[in-house]
């Protein structure tokens, strides 16, 4: 079922009718939603409210309706009302407000399935949104989710059906490693690595989705300051032969910086991405700084050639090179698109996933890009200081 999953994620694989089926339902929920007086219902009623609201994207609502199940002491679906109200904050914009109410979940509640998707939610949305919030309350959380991994099985929700995986219980854990690494901090970077690592035992319940996930995160955290590897290119989409491997495109110039965007081809949202990288790479030339697509064939999911060409030729005159599957193991990608960025020597310092709207404007990727130019000036004034 992953593929399926994987697909179904994005609302851009979506046929019309389904997108139509649910405006029709998320309208039907707001209308509801705003005709409802939340003092009125209590217990069950109360976090069904919370979650038609939700729904229907009446954050304010929402948020109501599930802090007033909160405020009443029920214990059936605290973890999961708290889950609401933290992400109708999200939508509204109140981080701090969401933050904080992640830290009160993290104190008041068992440490299950569903805080551990909570705060791996809220984790994203501050990375993604570049808010240095994401670094504490993942310092925060460290403790607790270590201690859940060193369990070696999948954890459960206290009340409900929610589990989350040993593999995705790792990732979400390694996420302080590297946020202490993006801010600089490597000593503290190698202890988180170190502690989430040792906490897996060598027992621990794992399938082979699971080990999959372990190997690609333990991956991409070990490309960070390495060398790029060598990637086989097949044929560029844009003009011109193939090239032979990616590190040779440049030879010893990577620019300012390099960025490169692995994804599949069935990945709808990633192949808009890349006419704004495309557009990207033009605007920043001068600088320069390079910005390439990887695009690969995923015969898990898309069915014979012909099916993929259709795919590769909406990428035609864009930015994208073609690489082999092979790249995904490689680079240890697990969620799409996942986004590379390189220094000016070639090497990796930052790996992992990207918003749809990266490249526009003053966007994720260019604060990235800021943060690496930093961090490369930072280290090069340190060996200049040390060799005076």
């Amino acid at each position: 079922m992953h593929p399926l999953d994987v697909v179904r994620a994005s609302l851009d694989n979506w046929s019309d009718a389904e997108l139509g089926a649910l405006a029709v339902g998320m309208h039907m929920a707001a209308d509801d939603c705003a005709h409802t007086r939340p003092e009125l219902y209590k217990g069950d009623d109360l976090y069904n409210l919370a979650r038609l609201c939700a729904f229907g994207q009446d954050w304010d609502d929402a948020n109501t309706a599930a802090l007033d199940y909160v405020a009443s002491h029920e214990e059936e679906h605290k973890a999961q009302a708290y889950a609401i109200g933290i992400s109708a904050l999200v939508h509204m914009k109140a981080i701090d407000l969401a933050v904080k109410t992640a830290d009160e979940m993290l104190r008041v509640l068992p440490y299950d399935a569903e805080v551990a998707y909570a705060l791996r939610d809220l984790k994203n949305s501050l990375v993604l949104a570049s808010n240095s919030a994401a670094l504490p309350l993942a310092a925060e959380e460290h403790s607790k989710i270590v201690a859940a991994l060193a369990q070696g099985m999948p954890i459960k929700a206290v009340h409900g059906d929610a589990v989350m995986p040993v593999g995705a219980l790792f990732e979400s854990a390694m996420q302080l490693a590297f946020l202490d690494h993006y801010a600089g901090d490597a000593p503290a970077a190698t202890a988180a690595a170190g502690e989430v690592e040792s906490a897996l035992p060598s027992t621990a319940m794992l399938d082979a989705e699971d080990r999959q996930h372990v190997d690609a995160v333990t991956n991409r955290y070990q490309l960070l300051d390495a060398q790029l590897p060598a990637i086989r290119i097949l044929r560029t989409l844009q003009s011109g032969a193939a090239r032979a491997q990616i590190d040779s495109n440049f030879g010893p110039n990577f620019g300012s910086a390099t960025v490169l965007v692995l994804f599949p081809d069935w990945c709808v949202e990633c192949r808009r991405m890349m006419k704004t990288l495309t557009t990207f790479a033009v605007v920043n030339r001068g600088t320069p700084i390079h910005a390439y697509g990887l695009v690969f064939a995923d015969d898990a999911v898309v069915l014979g050639q012909p099916a993929h060409e259709v795919n590769l030729k909406q990428l035609e005159a864009t930015q994208t090179l073609v690489v082999p599957a092979t790249t995904a193991q490689t680079l240890g990608a697990t969620d799409y698109p996942l986004g590379v960025v390189l220094d000016n020597t070639g090497m990796v310092r930052f790996i992992g996933a990207l918003p749809e709207d990266a490249f526009n404007g003053d966007g994720y990727i260019a604060k990235v890009i800021v943060n690496v130019v930093k961090t490369a000036r930072e280290k090069l004034e340190a060996v200049r200081k040390g060799t005076d």
